[in-house]
């Protein structure tokens, strides 16, 4: 289940070689989870915000976690 979760993320279906990888392929997978939801909230949120400092504010922090989740997508 846990390579078909990743190939869902990454579009790539690939077995893990051991448990150790399959078990940071999960990490991995629960990390996406939580970076996406969060990127999810501060779209609202900026969407939302009627302030540019603040708006600028949340885009670049966006932008960090965007970069972050790529990261993480490279784990699976």
């Amino acid at each position: 289940m846990v390579a078909l979760n990743a190939a869902r993320v990454t579009g790539n279906f690939t077995l893990a070689e051991n448990a150790e990888y399959a078990a940071a392929r999960r990490d991995a997978l629960r990390e996406c989870g939580v970076l996406q939801e969060e990127i999810g909230r501060l779209r609202t949120l900026a969407v939302k915000e009627r302030q540019i400092p603040r708006q600028v504010e949340l885009n670049l922090e966006l932008k960090r976690i965007e970069a972050e989740l790529a990261t993480t997508k490279l784990k699976l």
